[in-house]
């Protein structure tokens, strides 16, 4: 019977799906982030992507720089974000919150520009300044400062936003999912670690701890960060230990179910290194 019993367990299918682990994010989700993977790499300079994009971390060695004041920690983090981006030569300007609702200008919607329409990245040298007709804004809260992290992924996300507009591109899903195709962009320009850590913020125990102004309003939830992270890093080589080295303890556990569903699409993760 013991022999029976255990041959039965080999061979149940009820047994084997017990067994196999649970994906991290539906295959809806993960249709969507790979499609739309695929879109950025064909649209938004896949050359940048495959040979000098970097997987950003929360430390000195990316965001180095002393500062004496809250609108000198928003410029420093602004200029080393957006120097990873590779759009240093592109008409980004920042401004507060403050400056957003005095100025009439701050207030107008960008709109496509011809000059802008190319997205041509380069985050290893200078490139020569674009001259183009009207800036780009890029917004943020005094208080944002007090999250450099959540800052600098907020950056990225509003940057990349303004990419997709300049291109002309439709994202995967269309309009309606405009704000979540553009932050899986942002994780491809290599701000994913960020992305992930700041997508969701524990409000603890005590409310006066918790301040909703200092947090970015993500598009993407933390399960579906984790998957374009881990998506980004097997597709640049990236091993675990430096994926994971900055990425909040709780979520490592999700990083290694999203690499265990990816790993089961190798024919799409090949179409989408013979993009390169």
């Amino acid at each position: 019977m013991q022999n029976l019993l255990s041959s039965f367990l080999r061979r149940s299918p009820l047994t084997l799906s017990l067994l196999k682990p649970k994906p991290l994010i539906d295959e809806n989700s993960a249709d969507f982030i790979f499609t739309t993977v695929a879109w950025v790499l064909n649209n938004f300079d896949h050359q940048e992507f495959f040979r000098r994009t970097r997987l950003i971390a929360p430390s000195n060695e990316f965001f180095p720089g002393r500062v004496n004041s809250v609108d000198e920690k928003a410029q420093n983090i602004f200029a080393h974000t957006l120097g990873f981006t590779g759009l240093s030569h592109w008409p980004l300007e920042l401004k507060s919150m403050l400056e957003r609702e005095a100025n009439r200008e701050c207030q107008i919607p960008p709109t496509p520009q011809p000059e802008l329409a190319n997205i041509e990245r380069n985050s290893s040298s200078s490139v020569a300044a674009l001259s183009t007709q009207q800036p780009l804004f890029v917004f943020y809260n005094p208080q944002q400062t007090l999250k450099p992290e959540d800052l600098s992924a907020s950056y990225a996300h509003v940057i990349a936003q303004h990419m997709i507009i300049q291109s002309g591109q439709q994202p995967p899903g269309g309009a309606q999912l405009f704000a979540e195709a553009s932050e899986v962009l942002a994780s491809m320009m290599g701000f994913g670690v960020l992305l992930s850590n700041s997508a969701y913020t524990f409000r603890g125990g005590c409310g006066s701890c918790y301040n909703a102004m200092a947090n970015r309003q993500p598009a993407l939830t933390e399960s579906d960060s984790v998957f374009v992270l881990a998506l980004f890093c097997r597709l640049k080589g990236i091993g675990y230990k430096e994926a994971t080295m900055h990425l909040k303890k709780h979520l490592r556990g999700s990083y290694k179910r999203a690499l265990k569903q990816i790993d089961e699409r190798v024919g799409e993760i090949g179409a989408l290194k013979k993009i390169a």
